[in-house]
């Protein structure tokens, strides 16, 4: 039974996207893959889904696959179901976890205030009948209309006409022309703006929302591959130093480079070492000629990606929880309620401090990691200054590496002179060239 693994999954889109029709170093400038590793994943996917080499008549090989060419994968019985069902559950009980903690949050909030007005509504009671003894505890110390502003919170357009709230009104042309405004000069737009869940922000504003640079490596070795190609096959230290993070002068920063892309060292006449990738420049198809980045930038940590003004609410119902379930607390040895219900106020302490010191120190630990990844992406920018600016000195090694350029060598369908889609019987000699001749 055929198996996907997640590197067989990137060539598989690879694949794809390409047309269909590829090389190694095409996959490998694709995926950022080692060239080796490419041409493993090709030929495993081209046994497993009857695909087709190509041959060209310099010897470089072709990879050609039919539409449809993934659905050896998609019939995959028993285990794609159990796979397919594993993923919901997953998905689900995920899900379940990040509401959970916004749940809890207005469970304890609840009780947090259905708590407050008991006791308050008890100790004045107790004071009308002690005629004014008792606690001598103040209704004014939480305004009933601050509870109801809690529940009834709603945030202002961020634009518009506030004419309508003073009894004034609005007109389409007011609109019409606020969103001229926004297409103009690429304002946020109000128009369609994604509904936020309260559940879901409670849950971003207490972990985040995922490391930012997950595929860093992977678009490392990508825009590596890249930058080789655009310099036909040749690269120097300090022309990788942008991408790599290395020092210009670190030629064992290289390596790595060299092993994955099938390259070699060449010493230029005037002792320069360049790095020379002749795998990279086979291709069965037209390169792209889109920019490329001037360094791998790291992007920095956010703290979350909710909206200021959606997270207000979660704001404020985590601060009122953090401070009446500690008024709770204070009240726990004056109140007999809560002596019977103190594992219960401990509880909502514990959650409520919880729910606001822990992105506090979440707060604090992403500016010591965007301190570090902007130190980073200043070095990768110097680098880049570096390359640029070249060096009288850079300026002759760049000129002797453009001596080692490896032309590239597409292989065009004409080219082909064997292909597996044909049985071998039905491909001819060429008497003139003694080489097969497709049909």
């Amino acid at each position: 039974m055929a198996t996907q693994t997640q590197e067989k999954k990137v060539v598989l889109k690879a694949i794809d996207e390409l047309g269909r029709r590829v090389t190694p170093a095409d996959v490998a400038a694709k995926t950022g893959l080692p060239i080796l590793k490419a041409t493993t994943e090709l030929n495993t996917i081209a046994a497993e889904t009857n695909g087709n080499l190509q041959v060209s008549t310099t010897g470089d090989i072709a990879y050609s696959f039919g539409f449809g060419f993934q659905s050896a994968y998609l019939a995959k019985g028993i285990q794609k179901i159990l796979q397919s069902v594993g993923s919901h559950v997953f998905q689900a009980a995920y899900f379940l976890l990040r509401i959970s903690f916004g749940i809890m949050l207005i469970l304890s909030f609840v009780i947090v205030i259905v708590l407050f007005f008991i006791i308050i509504l008890s100790m004045k009671m107790g004071n009308d009948r002690d005629d004014g003894g008792g606690f001598g505890f103040d209704f004014n110390f939480l305004d009933y209309l601050l509870i109801r502003d809690i529940f009834w919170w709603s945030t202002p357009p961020m634009y518009g006409n506030w004419g309508s709230y003073a009894g004034q009104g609005s007109t389409n042309y007011d609109y019409l022309a606020h969103d001229q405004l926004q297409d103009h000069y690429h304002l946020p737009s109000t128009r369609n703006k994604k509904k936020q869940n309260f559940l879901l922000n409670c849950f971003s504003f207490l972990f985040g929302d995922g490391n930012p640079n997950l595929t860093l490596e992977e678009r490392r070795w990508q825009v590596i591959a890249q930058v080789i190609r655009a310099n036909h096959g040749v690269v120097t230290a300090e022309q990788l130093a942008p991408y790599t993070g290395a020092k210009p002068d670190n030629e064992d920063a290289v390596l790595p480079t060299l092993v994955r892309f099938d390259g070699r060292p060449e010493v230029t006449e005037t002792g320069h070492i360049v790095y020379v990738f002749p795998s990279l420049q086979v291709t069965a198809r037209s390169q792209s000629t889109a920019a490329l980045p001037t360094y791998l930038e790291e992007f920095p940590w956010q703290f979350t990606n909710v909206p200021s003004e959606s997270l207000v609410p979660v704001y404020i119902i985590a601060g009122v929880n953090l401070l009446g379930s500690w008024w709770l607390m204070a009240q726990a040895q004056r109140v007999m309620l809560l002596v019977v219900l103190a594992p219960l106020v401990k509880a909502l302490v514990i959650y409520g401090t919880f729910f606001c010191l822990l992105p506090l120190f979440r707060w604090m630990a992403l500016q010591f990691l965007n301190a570090r990844i902007e130190k980073r992406n200043i070095e990768r920018r110097k680098n880049a200054a570096f390359v640029k600016n070249a060096s009288p000195e850079l300026s002759t090694k760049l000129l002797e590496a453009k001596k080692y350029s490896v032309s590239e060598k597409r292989i065009a369908t004409t080219d082909v002179v064997y292909t597996t889609e044909k049985d071998a019987l039905e491909q001819e000699f060429d008497p003139n060239t003694d080489k097969p001749r497709i049909l």
